[in-house]
């Protein structure tokens, strides 16, 4: 196969390989809600960024 350069960073397309979990794997329900309220704080904090950027560039 051949290589590819992007960005300066060397690519080599190699075939994807297909994963398939386990049937009796469980989700963490606690971890996975901690997870989702972490990432609604990032949320909010980069809307109230950019609202208070196009304030100042008003």
């Amino acid at each position: 196969m051949k290589s590819y350069v992007l960005n300066d960073m060397e690519y080599d397309f190699k075939p994807l390989e297909i994963f398939v979990p386990d049937p009796n794997y469980k989700v963490d329900e606690k971890e996975l809600e901690k997870s989702i309220e972490k990432n609604k704080a990032i949320i909010s904090r980069v809307r109230e960024s950019q609202k208070k950027s196009m304030q100042i560039c008003k």
